[in-house]
């Protein structure tokens, strides 16, 4: 064994599960079945799903996913009514919640692991499905036949790989690679190592295990993704949707880097929150206007905030731009109580006029009309071959401009949740922001961005 091996297999132990929490996650598992069959009608099944159930959950992740399987003759306004019902007679005495995915679900704490108990219908193969959790039980018998310990080993050096890289997860804040993308990845190509090998020369990647599409098929499907990794269990379905092109090239570079050096480094970076004094000094040196917009969080789930977050960032730096702010970059970052942009400028605060560059002197016409549009120009005059407008600007200071902007956020497509929170917005000065730990790792993570 290499030196790469050896290292895997370091790695491997260190982020397999003991002993201990093994036990422990059946202890709870076996505890939550319970409670739920001795409330569940006898028609109702229990089924554990996810990581847990495929045996390929990293250490400390301390979860479980547990399905109410109902049959065919409820309708899924029953189901979903009647699962959650089900599940909080059952954890009855319990702190538990209510989440939203794809339908509401009960989340609940015992002994150190979260339980996530959903209701979906029971499906077989071949069946269609009613609600988009269904397919989770089709999921973990097509890969429990194809898993040994070998690969489920190498499903955890994936996760945590990706993890390190910030780009584990399907939740919309991460745009990154879901579980069961993890576990369909190294099934395809048999090994970490091979895969890293692979997705080292990627190039709008198109995965097909089941060969469902022939030539461009898979592709055709789904034109704008960044990659294609169709679903076993369903051909209609791109399982790395959510993959965002950033996510794909971080993906990329890092298995390269990776195969060139291995290290331990590759799995367990720490992210480094600067002192205030550090970034205070970074941001003086960098000589360029930082503005921070903060306001309270919509009370929306984490999936519809960060989308609309970015959004309505995008919106306000689209603004910036189309008058003549020169953007140089941007972060946005949100939590449950308030959501942050932050966004750098080449200057706060632009000239007082503006240089419009006209038609070439030989279209007539052209000229012509361009003389009537900017007939209260300061003044027109001719460099070299063309026509030149000198105007008075409207926007020159971009805080201010903001402002305007978010007097009528919607209409420059910022989503109402968003429209609403920016009403009670702030703007905070950058330096005595930084007594903030939020603000602090928020401007860490963005002036100290690695490849």
């Amino acid at each position: 064994m290499g030196k790469g091996g050896k290292l895997l297999k370091r790695v491997a132990t260190r982020i397999r599960p003991s002993k201990k929490e093994i036990e422990n996650l059946q202890n709870v598992q076996k505890w939550a079945v319970g409670r739920l069959r001795d409330v569940l009608p006898t028609d109702v099944d229990v089924g554990v799903m996810g990581s847990v159930a495929k045996g390929t959950a990293l250490a400390l992740n301390n979860e479980i996913d547990i399905f109410l399987l109902f049959g065919k003759k409820y309708d899924a306004a029953q189901v979903k009514k009647k699962g959650l019902e089900f599940a909080k007679k059952a954890m009855r005495g319990k702190k538990w919640e209510v989440n939203y995915a794809q339908h509401p679900y009960l989340k609940v704490y015992e002994r150190g692991v979260k339980i996530d108990i959903v209701p979906s219908f029971k499906i077989k193969e071949g069946e269609g499905l009613v609600t988009a959790v269904d397919r989770s039980q089709l999921h973990k018998i097509w890969a429990n036949a194809r898993l040994d310990e070998k690969k489920r080993d190498d499903i955890r050096l994936l996760k945590q790989f990706l993890k390190n890289i910030g780009v584990y997860g399907a939740q919309a804040r991460v745009e990154g690679f879901s579980g069961y993308l993890c576990e369909l990845l190294v099934i395809n190509y048999g090994s970490f190592e091979r895969l890293l090998k692979e997705a080292g020369a990627w190039q709008r990647p198109v995965i097909d295990i089941e060969g469902h599409y022939s030539g461009e098929g898979a592709r055709e499907l789904f034109p704008a993704a960044a990659v294609v990794v169709i679903d076993p269990t369903d051909k209609k379905r791109n399982v790395s949707a959510v993959v965002s092109q950033t996510s794909l090239s971080r993906f990329i570079y890092a298995s390269r880097e990776f195969l060139k050096n291995p290290s331990e480094m590759h799995f367990f970076s720490k992210k480094e929150v600067h002192s205030r004094q550090k970034l205070a000094k970074m941001m003086k040196e960098r000589g360029t206007a930082l503005l921070l917009l903060k306001c309270p969080s919509p009370k929306v789930v984490e999936d519809i905030l960060w989308p609309q977050l970015k959004k309505s960032a995008h919106a306000i730096l689209s603004q910036l731009k189309g008058a003549e702010f020169r953007v140089f970059g941007h972060y946005f970052y949100a939590d449950a109580k308030d959501s942050f942009i932050l966004i750098e400028l080449m200057e706060e605060t632009l000239p007082s006029v503006r240089h419009v560059m006209g038609p070439y002197i030989w279209h007539e016409s052209h000229v012509q009309a361009f003389e009537k549009e900017h007939k209260n120009a300061l003044n027109l005059h001719i460099e070299h071959e063309r026509i030149v407008a000198i105007e008075r600007r409207g926007a020159r200071d971009a805080k201010k401009f903001v402002d305007k902007l978010l007097k009528d956020a919607g209409r420059i497509g910022i989503p109402p949740s968003f429209a609403k929170a920016l009403k009670r917005r702030e703007w905070l000065f950058a330096y005595s922001a930084l007594s903030d730990k939020r603000v602090r790792s928020i401007a860490s993570d963005y002036f100290s961005r690695k490849l």
